[in-house]
């Protein structure tokens, strides 16, 4: 037991005045004589006897009653902090978590209204002259300063949710920080929040012994969200007229499923397509939207799925380009380039321009989409340099080797590409054995495929340094188990590999019905759609092959459907220019790339995930992680709301007496009086 007023107790000395009353009794005493006085001593001994306890207990009862009016003032209490210290000015920081999670519903409303709530309770249980900090996940700066009682209520009235969120960690860092640096007397901060698992990693923060951290939680009546996790298509090109496969994955984090929960996407502000789906509980469902697009152009497109309460994951933004015409760039490297022309030639949806190998434009290649190498037999090393940052782009390159060539040169591209290298000539009779239907480039080519499929004959083809470590991948292989026709990555961009020239002593290939799809499918892969959607705050980098821009254009940020405008860093790298999102919180939503007076590129912004699992620690194992974790200084509050203002005080002030003290004394007395008034017989 502490006092307050330790200096008070001095008054005790007061308890020698009742005592020397006692012992000295100065009262004046009659002697009356009596004839025979022999039954009058045996009642007065008696009588003395009862006398001397009754002031005993009188003494006692009065000694209690002063003491205990002197401990009283003195305002006695328990700590329950033993590192608290008893200081005239207190500086406390209050975090809210403000995350998209505290939008769930507690027993008396959103947890998020029900954390302000508390918050209020504790600011109002301070003292006027105390100092107040409020954060949130914002970490705003007015949100870096002490504050009066009155002024801390009212920041504290602003709060609203966030997109943005914090380690549990990193926030107390900023309160100890704050506290440490900024706080005066006695150190306390709180943390009101819905103790998320994902969010809260008390191992990850070590605390000052100075600074006393009460957890306030607030929990969810029920941990239940249905959410959008991810969209993405069954191809990576968006066509005119081709029809589309948009797959959905929901996710259900409640021990419940849920049948027929309606969906709809609109794009460019149209419903475009409409379904339900039913979620099991607990884990992932995929479902698909059906639609096509007719119209070329960037699509800006809304994903909606209906879930109450927690509604910020209920949309997903995205966006798409339909091409509009794909460009294509022969180098044609014989004079007979009559196959490849006539598969693009006399079709509007590709701008088909060829050259000779010998006078290629440089310049010009980061303005297409395909560039085909065709039986090229000498590939100068700036023209390597030039493809290798045009695949680096995400454009894509065609490789046809001649029938006779400098292969060291040939080599240096496709080891820019990341394919195998050349390595001799087989002269064997056999055919192409295997399709790989699974890629892309064949997927949705044939409408059924026969059993007995007569597939292209080989005379004579390259062979390559492949191994199973070999990032490429076959599209057709020979009987001998060799590539025929493959494909390789660089960076975001691809290259394509024939193993034969167009020539029909070495195969059928340029003769089969496998010639043309290959080549156009190849030409459309080679456009990205430019499907887009990023994270709001992560400052995502967004690739735009091809810009060329002048010394006084820049790149702007437009919200399709609001003002909100902001202008990104980017640079140029080869064969475009790279723009950056930004870190800042921006609302989810629809936003064109605006280059000059025209829109270059679309992206969607999408709240981050984190917060859509709502699986949070109670009360009790919060407390049991925090001591495995080595915490010693700290409490949780779980209490009601009428009761927290008296925790908090007894936290800082501990359990307090003075009252207790008072009742006991003012008992003293009535014993006293009691004692008093009672006479023996």
């Amino acid at each position: 037991m502490k006092f307050v007023h330790p200096e008070i107790l001095w008054a005790l000395s007061a308890l020698a005045i009742p005592v020397i009353v006692h012992l000295f009794n100065f009262r004046r005493f009659k002697r009356i004589s009596f004839s025979n006085v022999a039954f009058l001593k045996e009642v007065q001994l008696e009588t003395q006897s009862r006398n001397r306890l009754r002031h005993l207990l009188i003494l006692a009862a009065r000694l209690l009653a002063l003491a205990f009016l002197v401990f009283a003032f003195a305002q006695p209490f328990i700590p329950l902090d033993e590192s608290a210290s008893k200081a005239s000015v207190r500086s406390v920081s209050l975090y809210i978590d403000n995350s998209f999670s505290m939008e769930a519903q507690g027993e008396d409303g959103s947890l998020l209204d029900l954390a302000k709530a508390r918050a209020t309770e504790v600011i109002s249980a301070y003292q006027a002259t105390d100092r107040f900090n409020i954060l949130t996940n914002d970490l705003e700066g007015r949100h870096q300063w002490f504050y009066s009682q009155e002024d801390a209520l009212e920041l504290l009235g602003e709060v609203d949710l966030s997109p943005t969120t914090r380690k549990l960690s990193e926030v107390l860092e900023r309160q100890q920080e704050l506290l440490v640096r900024e706080g005066e007397g006695e150190l306390s901060s709180f943390v009101f929040s819905d103790l998320q698992r994902n969010t809260h990693d008390p191992e990850a923060f070590v605390p000052d012994s100075s600074v006393a951290v009460r957890f306030v939680p607030d929990l969810a009546a029920r941990a239940e969200n249905v959410y959008i996790d991810s969209v993405w298509f069954d191809t990576p090109v968006r066509l005119p007229g081709q029809p589309e496969v948009l797959r959905i994955r929901i996710r259900n984090t409640a021990e419940s499923g849920r049948d027929n929960v309606p969906m709809r996407l609109d794009v460019n502000g149209r419903q475009t397509a409409i379904g339900s789906f039913n979620v099991v509980p607990g884990t992932y469902t995929d479902t698909a939207l059906y639609f096509t697009d007719d119209v070329p152009g960037i699509k800006h497109c809304r994903l909606n799925i209906q879930d109450h309460p927690v509604v910020y994951d209920d949309d997903w933004f995205f966006s798409y380009e339909v091409a509009r015409q794909v460009s294509v760039l022969h180098i044609a490297g014989k004079a007979d380039e009559r196959a490849v022309r006539n598969v693009f030639g006399n079709d509007p949806f590709y701008r088909f321009n060829s050259v000779d190998a010998r006078n290629v434009d440089y310049g010009s290649i980061s303005t297409n989409d395909l560039v085909i190498l065709d039986q090229v037999v000498d590939i100068p090393s700036g023209l390597t340099t030039e493809l290798d940052a045009f695949m680096g782009s995400g454009r894509s390159v065609l490789f046809i080797p001649a029938a006779d060539g400098n292969r060291i040169s040939w080599n240096e591209l496709l080891a820019a590409g990341g394919a195998p290298i050349i390595t001799g000539t087989a002269t064997l009779e056999t055919r192409v054995a295997k399709l790989n239907l699974e890629h892309v480039i064949y997927k949705g080519v044939f409408d059924r495929i026969p059993e007995n499929i007569d597939l292209p004959k080989v005379s004579k083809y390259y062979t390559f340094m492949t191994s199973a470590r070999s990032a490429d991948e076959a599209l057709m292989t020979l009987q001998t188990g060799e590539h025929f026709f493959f494909t390789a990555t660089n960076g975001s961009g691809r290259l394509f590999v024939a193993a034969a020239p167009l020539d029909q002593s070495w195969s059928s290939f340029v003769q089969h019905a496998l010639f043309v799809p290959t080549l156009l499918r190849s030409a459309e892969l080679s456009r990205a759609s430019g499907e887009m959607n990023v994270k709001t705050g992560e400052n995502a980098r967004l690739r735009i092959p091809g810009i060329a821009m002048a010394n006084d254009q820049r790149f702007e940020f437009r919200a399709v459907d609001s003002d909100l405008a902001w202008i990104p860093a980017h640079r140029q790298v080869r064969g475009g220019t790279e723009v950056f999102t930004g870190s800042d919180d921006v609302p989810a939503g629809n936003y064109a790339l605006i280059l000059g007076d025209s829109t270059v590129a679309a992206v969607g912004f999408n709240f981050d995930r984190k917060e859509s699992v709502l699986e949070a620690h109670d009360s009790e194992t919060w407390e049991r992680t925090l001591q495995e974790a080595g915490w010693s200084r700290f409490s949780v509050i779980d209490s009601s709301m009428e009761g927290i203002a008296k925790t908090v005080e007894e936290l800082d002030e501990g359990k307090r007496l003075w009252d207790l003290f008072l009742m006991l004394a003012a008992l003293m007395l009535i014993a006293e009086i009691i004692l008093i008034k009672t006479r023996p017989n």
